[in-house]
């Protein structure tokens, strides 16, 4: 995965959106399987929909540990 700091700092330079979760926001996870769907049926490059796997795994766990809710 990329580092997260460095792509905020090139959209930033670029006056590009984004879109930030975290772990403890109880829609991350929908979110996050939702453009996994997404990802498996428009994209051809294996690592990268690896790479959505496992941050949707991550989430998963982490929301199978923590308290969820919207973030402050």
């Amino acid at each position: 995965m990329k580092n997260p700091i460095q792509m905020i700092k090139q959209c930033n330079e670029k006056d590009e959106p984004y879109f930030l979760l975290r772990g403890q926001d109880i829609c991350a996870l929908p979110a996050i399987e939702t453009y996994y769907e997404n990802v498996k049926n428009k994209v051809n490059d294996s690592r990268f929909i690896e790479e959505i796997e496992e941050i949707m795994k991550d989430f998963r766990a982490y929301s199978e540990e923590q308290q969820m809710h919207i973030p402050d």
